[in-house]
C-alpha cells in the first residue's frame, strides 16, 4: 500500500483559486494535482493507493466535499485525457495517409531515377527521395505507436486516482514566526508527503 500524504492549513490550499465552483466541484490546484500524479505514477498499476489529507480541526467538517472534489477532479482529467487521445488518433490517421502518399511518390520517383546509366547526381537524388519518404512516416509512427501507449498509461492513472481511497487525519501544525506554513515534499518507497 502506497500512502500519499498532504498536509494543509487552509481548505483553499487544495483548490484552484480561479475556480468559482462549489467545494465538491472545484478543480484541484496545479501543485496538488502534479504532486499526487507524480507520486502515484512512480508505482505500478497493481499497487494499492491511499491519499491521507492531514487537516486542522476547523476543516474536518468539509471532509465529504474534499473527497468528492478529489474524485471529481481526476474523473474530469480522465475524460479530458480520453478526448485528447481520440483527437490525436484521428490526427495520426491523417498523418499516416499523408506519409504513405509521400512515401509512395518518393519510391516511384526513385524507381524512375535509379538506372544503371544514371549519373551519380541522379543516384544521390534518388537516395535523398528515399530518406524524405521515410521521414514523412515518422510523425504518424510517433502518434499512433508512442503517443498511444503514453495516453493509455495516463488514462489508467487518472482512472485509478478517480477512485483512490481518501482519508483524513487531524493535525495541529503551528505557523512559523512570519505566519506562513513552510512547504516540504518528500517521496519515498511507500510514502509520499506534501506539506504547506
Amino acid at each position: 500500500m502506497t500512502v500519499i500524504d498532504i498536509r494543509i492549513q487552509r481548505i483553499m490550499q487544495l483548490y484552484d483559486s480561479l475556480d468559482p465552483s462549489p467545494f465538491h466541484e472545484k478543480t484541484l490546484s496545479r501543485a496538488v494535482e502534479n504532486y499526487i500524479v507524480d507520486c502515484a505514477g512512480e508505482y505500478g498499476p497493481d499497487e494499492p493507493l491511499r491519499l491521507v489529507v492531514h487537516v486542522p480541526a476547523p476543516i474536518r467538517e468539509y471532509e465529504v466535499e474534499i473527497a468528492r472534489a478529489i474524485h471529481a477532479h481526476f474523473q474530469a482529467q480522465h475524460a479530458q485525457c480520453r478526448r485528447r487521445y481520440r483527437r490525436r488518433m484521428r490526427q495520426g490517421m491523417r498523418f499516416l495517409f499523408t506519409g504513405l502518399a509521400v512515401l509512395t511518390a518518393t519510391l516511384l520517383a526513385r524507381a524512375i531515377l535509379v538506372n544503371p546509366g544514371n549519373s551519380k547526381v541522379l543516384v544521390a537524388t534518388s537516395e535523398g527521395l528515399l530518406i524524405i519518404g521515410w521521414v514523412a512516416m515518422w510523425r504518424p509512427i510517433e502518434v499512433l505507436l508512442f503517443e498511444r501507449a503514453e495516453n493509455h498509461q495516463n488514462m489508467a492513472l487518472f482512472e485509478r486516482l478517480s477512485q483512490i481511497d481518501v482519508e483524513f487525519a487531524l493535525e495541529e501544525t503551528a505557523l512559523d514566526p512570519k505566519g506562513k506554513v513552510a512547504r516540504q515534499g518528500t517521496c519515498g518507497h511507500r510514502f509520499c508527503g506534501l506539506d504547506w
